[in-house]
């Protein structure tokens, strides 16, 4: 029998491999990513960015330690690895890049060069590769990349830029000779000249109120680093940014990255804020500091929500670490804050181009940089809590970022399966678990927006409203109470303190204790008595006090648990006569206006409501017209207390908390 053994010698076609590389993008602005997470990784501290519009390209430079052609790191010399497929010098962990890929989009072009030194290596010259048409040139059975010293890089880009127009010549005016021996002592400069994207002025210009490249840079690259946290302005835990500082060796927060601006003839570098723009603590705004008491539950409409909280932490699993941050914005500070973010899909909510709702939810990141959305981890089984996190109305309040040294497929905008796995692990999803819960037990905001979404994701389940009634009866311990001592009937009645959500609870006590008014009582005036009640509209219609044939006018009657200035209020100042709210913000103070959408009134001192409340006065439509009616704004716990003898107890819980004793006045 004849002996049909041979061997085969496998062979890749590079040119191929390297088109599905230079052209596998979901963005435009995808090489600038890649090259940046380099530059982190070649140590930097200064990354400069010029877009060259009249070419459809860009010069990229960074101070880096250059891409060396003679020490070799892992059996291959960075040069050669940066022109080859598979090769790299670096370490998973170590570096954002591993897989030496990311830089092959630069070959989607008409014409690439690298100009490098580096800090180790004759400093009187640099390395200089220029290549047409990369990825037609490029082919690994020949050595068809030229390297050749340069000795006049700054001569090398007027010859790349021939015929510069006003805006080239600007750029190159900066790139000069002065340029070369003063700053790039080392590092690489990269010039990509047509590179295959449309509409490239739109993604590249920075001529506009909200560049695209802007945006893009802060959101999507290693310069807007997620585990970057800046407790001092965004309000996380120093403790946690410091943990987060020091669990990876790819940490890096003293890079400045500059964009070149060219909405002048002469042209601006504009340094580029670093780290991920979460945003900042409610302090750091002027006039916006009364915001952060506000909770989910404190509020009418939930999308009008300013609530705020922070919440990080470090974990080890498998080997690795892992940061985790969860952000909590209101949806409408989120809006206020993102100004660049895109508003919707209609041409005139247009801004940089990155919508906001892009940026809301939970994320996977790797080495800071923000890969993808994976909201889906709230649908296993042990996330059944945390399970309205999943759902679209809760995602624009908050964001969830996971870091770690994850996989990424070729393109490095998605997961492989490797990383997949370990975040369908239960026991990787205990420890996201663990976090969620301590924040939940630690944050009355989490606890409330949970809570809050939850009913109006899944209003009809049975189980969810089960488990939520379940859960109130077992708080009911923790409420503080008071009883009214003057009254026979509710002398010996505990009557519960209401608390954020329970609007209608104010409006019940309020009707229940307009019947046991003493007619001599200086406040029996404020003591209107509710005909009616309403889910929709005014809350109330009232009579008068002693108004028992209903024969003088009536008053309309709104309920709230707490009375602010800081968002719509949610009916007609012209049909509202009273306010009644368990307890007026500390924020509402003579001279702050009220604001219904239609017509603003302003808060004022009342002799009538002295120690009980406010008014409205002054009420005028948008239009001009005027309404001269005034509006009483009542604290009901204040209006109960000086009505009636009341005592006050505080539950054990509360007292354990707060120290504090019950008050009988």
């Amino acid at each position: 029998m004849a002996n049909n053994k041979r061997k085969l010698r496998p062979r890749i076609n590079y040119r191929h491999t390297l088109l599905e590389l230079s052209v596998n993008r979901k963005d435009p602005c995808e090489v600038i990513r890649e090259l940046i997470s380099n530059s982190y990784d070649a140590g930097a501290s200064i990354i400069e960015i010029y877009p060259l519009l009249q070419y459809s390209g860009f010069i990229f430079f960074d101070n880096g330690i250059g891409i060396s052609d003679r020490q070799k790191i892992n059996g291959v010399t960075p040069l050669d690895a940066f022109f080859s497929i598979g090769l790299s010098t670096k370490t998973k962990g170590d570096s954002i890049g591993y897989k030496c890929q990311g830089s092959k989009l630069c070959f989607a072009s008409g014409k690439f060069a690298l100009i490098t030194r580096c800090k180790d290596e004759d400093e009187s010259y640099w390395r200089r590769v220029i290549i047409d048409n990369p990825r037609d040139t490029l082919d690994s059975e020949n050595e068809n990349v030229e390297v050749s010293e340069d000795r006049q890089p700054w001569n090398t880009l007027l010859n790349l830029l021939h015929q510069p127009d006003s805006r080239t010549t600007a750029i190159l005016q900066q790139l000069n000779k002065d340029y070369f021996d003063s700053k790039f002592k080392s590092g690489t400069l990269i010039l990509v000249k047509y590179l295959e994207v449309d509409n490239f002025p739109h993604y590249y210009s920075t001529d506009n109120d909200y560049p695209y490249i802007k945006s893009y840079i802060r959101f999507y690259t290693r310069h807007g680093d997620v585990r970057i946290l800046q407790p001092e302005t965004t309000g996380f835990s120093s403790v946690a940014a410091k943990n987060f500082k020091t669990c990876s060796s790819s940490y890096n927060d003293r890079c400045h990255l500059f964009l070149w601006n060219c909405s002048s003839k002469t042209g601006n570098l504009e340094e580029i804020p670093i780290g991920y723009p979460y945003v900042i603590r409610p302090e750091v705004i002027p006039g916006l500091e009364k915001y952060v008491s506000y909770s989910p539950a404190q509020i009418k409409q939930l999308t009008n929500g300013k609530f705020y909280d922070r919440s990080a932490d470090t974990f080890k699993f498998g080997g690795f670490n892992y940061c985790i941050a969860l952000a909590i914005d209101g949806n409408r500070r989120a809006l206020d804050y993102y100004q660049d973010l895109d508003r919707g899909i209609y041409n005139q909510y247009k801004k940089s181009g990155i919508e906001f709702t892009s940026q809301r939810g939970t994320f996977i990141c790797s080495e800071g940089v923000k890969i993808c959305r994976y909201n889906e981890i709230f649908s296993h089984g042990s996330m059944q809590e945390y399970a309205a996190l999943n759902d679209s109305k809760a995602q624009s309040h908050y964001l969830l970022v996971i870091n770690g040294s994850f996989n990424l497929v070729t393109d490095r905008n998605n997961l492989s399966e490797s990383s997949l796995k370990t975040l369908r692990d239960p026991h990787f999803i205990e420890k996201i678990k663990d976090f969620l819960d301590r924040t939940y037990n630690q944050s009355k905001v989490f606890q409330e927006l949970i809570e809050r979404i939850g009913n109006q994701v899944s209003p009809s389940k049975t189980e969810v409203q089960v488990k939520q009634f379940n859960k109130t009866k077992s708080k009911i311990i923790e409420r503080d109470y008071f009883y009214i001592l003057d009254i026979e009937q509710l002398k010996d009645k505990k009557i519960l303190v209401p608390i954020t959500g329970e609007e209608h609870g104010v409006g019940a006590l309020y009707t229940l204790l307009s019947y046991f008014v003493p007619s001599e009582s200086p406040y029996a005036h404020l003591w209107l008595r509710p005909l009616t009640f309403s889910g929709q509209g005014i809350d109330s219609i009232a009579a008068e006090y002693g108004d028992n044939r209903i024969n003088k006018e009536l008053k309309g009657l709104e309920y709230k648990f707490l009375f602010a200035t800081d968002e719509l209020f949610n009916h007609p100042l012209v049909i509202t006569d009273q306010i009644i709210c368990w307890d007026i913000h500390q924020s509402v103070v003579p001279g702050e206006t009220v604001d219904d959408g239609d017509y603003v009134g302003e808060i004022n001192k009342s002799e009538k409501l002295q120690k009980i409340g406010f008014e409205i006065i002054n009420i005028e439509s948008k239009s001009g017209s005027v309404h001269d009616d005034k509006i009483s704004i009542i604290c009901l716990k204040k209006l109960i207390d000086n009505t009636f003898n009341c005592q006050w107890k505080k539950s054990r819980y509360s007292q354990k908390k707060s120290g504090t004793k019950s008050r009988k006045r």
